[in-house]
C-alpha cells in the first residue's frame, strides 16, 4: 500500500491522538503506533501548538480597517487626493523601507511578478530563465505574462546555481529575462547573477516575495535588477491575506504598472509613488486595465506592520540562530543547513530549512517525516510528489532540460515554519522533536 501523504498522515495522527490518547491535562500524549520514548525510557518531545498560526493583524491595523469600512471607501481611488488614500500611504511606506523610488500596490505578488515581465518588454513566447526551486506561482506568473520558463539549477543552499545560469544563457541566446526568486529569503550570488545578465544583455528581475527585510551588500534586496516584487500573503513578513507590491526606480515601468493595475483616465494623480503625468504618455488608452489594484482594507492592515518589520526580523533571527546551532550540535552528522551567500548583510530567517544527509533513503526520509508528524510537528519535504515547490508538478510549464542537481536536493530538503507567536520554549521543543525523530530513524538502521 502506498504511504499516506504528509498532510493526510498529519490529519490521521491528530484525529487518532485527539480521541484515544488525551492525557488528564488535555495535552496529546503517547500517540498510537509511534515511538514515544527515547532510549532509556524517557518520554519523547511533543508539540501541541498550531504551526500554521499566522501573525495577527496589529490593533492599529484592525482600527484602520474598521474606520475604513465605516466610510465605505475601500476602493483606493474613492478619495479626494493621493495623500488621503491609505493605499497610497502604504505604498510610500514600503518604498521608503526598501529604498525604491516608485511603488504600486497590487492584489497579489503573483500579479506583481507578471507585471514585472509585461512592463520590461517580454514578448509572447519569450524565454524567461528562473530558479528550478521556487513556488509554483513563479512559473505561473511567467505563463500569465505570455512567456516560457527555462529553469536554472538550484543548489544545496537553495539558491540559483550561477554556473548553470551561465550555461543556460549560452544555450538560450534568445532569452530576454532572468527572474531570480529569493526562495525562503535565501539570496544567491547577486553580483555574479547581475554580471551574467549584463554580459548576455538580458533583463534581471527579482522576486522578493520571501525576502522583505533581507539586505544584499547593505541594500534591501530588489535593487540589483530593474524591478522587484514583494508579497503580503498570509505567511510572509507582512500579512494581508493576499497582496503584493511592484517596486522600481524606473519611471516608465512604474507608469505602465499603475495603468495595468487599474489607474485609468487621470487616476494616477491619486498615487504618491508613481512618476508625473509626462511618464504616462498615452498608456491609459493603449494599455489594458487588468484591475489588479490593492484594496484599502489590505493596505490598512499592512501599514502598521511595516513599522515593526525590523523588530520582528531580529526576533526571528535570534530564534533561528539558537535553533540551528542546537540542531547542528546534536544531529549535524545527518543533515546540513543552508548557509547564507557571502554578500547577504542581513538575513531574515522566518522559517527553517535543512537537507537530510545523502545516506537517507526514500524510506528513511518518509519515516522521519512520519516521526515528526506523529509528535506534533508537520515537516514539509520540498520534493514530495504533491509539493507545489517541486518542479515536476508544474505541468503547465514543464522543464524541458534535465535538472539533476535540483531534483536531488529537493528529495532531501525539508521545510518547517517558525511562527512568530510561539514562545521561545516552543522552539526548544521543535528542536527536540526534529533531533529525536532523526535519532529514532537512525536507530532502526543499526
Amino acid at each position: 500500500m502506498a504511504p499516506l501523504s504528509l498532510s493526510k498522515f498529519a490529519v490521521a495522527s491528530l484525529v487518532v491522538c485527539s480521541f484515544a490518547q488525551l492525557g488528564v491535562d488535555g495535552l496529546l500524549t503517547n500517540p498510537i503506533g509511534v515511538n514515544t520514548a527515547k532510549e532509556g525510557g524517557a518520554p519523547r518531545a511533543f508539540i501541541s501548538r498550531d504551526i500554521k498560526t499566522p501573525d495577527p493583524v496589529p490593533e492599529a491595523g484592525q482600527e484602520l480597517a474598521l474606520d475604513l469600512m465605516k466610510t465605505g471607501r475601500m476602493y483606493r481611488y474613492n478619495v479626494p487626493n493621493a495623500e488621503s488614500s491609505i493605499v497610497s500611504q502604504c505604498e510610500k511606506d514600503i518604498a521608503d523601507y526598501t529604498g525604491h523610488k516608485y511603488c504600486v500596490a497590487l492584489n497579489s505578488c503573483g500579479s506583481a511578478i507578471m507585471l514585472m515581465m509585461k512592463t520590461t518588454g517580454l514578448k509572447p513566447g519569450g524565454l524567461v530563465l528562473s530558479n528550478a526551486f521556487t513556488f509554483g506561482a513563479v512559473p505561473s506568473a511567467i505563463e500569465h505574462a505570455g512567456g516560457k520558463a527555462v529553469y536554472v539549477e538550484s543548489d544545496y543552499n537553495h539558491v540559483m546555481d550561477v554556473d548553470d545560469l551561465e550555461k543556460k544563457l549560452t544555450m538560450y541566446p534568445e532569452a530576454t529575462h532572468v527572474l531570480v526568486s529569493h526562495m525562503r529569503g535565501k539570496v544567491g550570488d547577486m553580483d555574479a547573477i547581475a554580471d551574467a545578465c549584463k554580459r548576455h544583455d538580458v533583463v534581471l528581475l527579482e522576486d522578493c516575495a520571501h525576502s522583505l527585510g533581507v539586505e544584499w551588500q547593505g541594500k534591501h534586496t530588489g535593487h540589483m535588477g530593474g524591478v522587484s516584487a514583494v508579497s503580503s500573503q498570509s505567511y510572509k513578513m507582512i500579512n494581508s491575506g493576499e497582496g503584493g507590491f511592484l517596486l522600481t526606480d524606473d519611471p516608465d515601468i512604474a507608469a505602465q504598472t499603475a495603468v495595468y493595475a487599474g489607474a485609468y483616465e487621470a487616476l494616477a494623480g491619486k498615487h504618491m509613488t508613481v512618476p508625473g503625468p509626462e511618464a504616462f504618455k498615452d498608456y491609459p488608452t493603449t494599455i489594458p486595465n487588468y484591475s489588479l489594484r490593492m484594496s484599502g482594507l489590505a493596505a490598512a492592515v499592512i501599514k502598521p506592520q511595516i513599522l515593526t518589520l525590523d523588530e520582528r526580523a531580529e526576533k526571528y533571527n535570534k530564534r533561528y540562530k539558537k535553533l540551528t546551532a542546537e540542531i547542528e550540535m546534536r544531529v549535524g552528522d545527518h543533515l546540513s543547513i543552508p548557509v547564507n551567500t557571502p554578500g547577504v548583510t542581513r538575513p531574515v530567517h522566518d522559517s527553517l530549512q535543512f537537507n537530510l544527509g545523502r545516506h537517507f533513503t526514500e524510506e528513511m526520509i518518509q519515516d522521519f517525516l512520519d516521526e515528526c508528524s506523529s509528535h506534533g510537528l508537520p515537516v514539509e519535504l520540498f520534493g514530495h510528489k504533491t509539493n507545489a515547490r517541486n518542479f515536476v508538478n508544474w505541468g503547465f510549464a514543464p522543464a524541458e532540460d534535465p535538472l539533476p542537481l535540483t531534483a536531488e536536493m529537493l528529495t532531501h530538503a525539508c521545510d518547517v515554519r517558525m511562527p512568530l507567536m510561539w514562545d521561545d520554549e516552543d522552539f526548544d521543543t521543535m528542536c527536540d522533536v526534529i533531533c529525536e525523530s532523526l535519532e529514532a530513524v537512525i536507530s532502526k538502521t543499526k
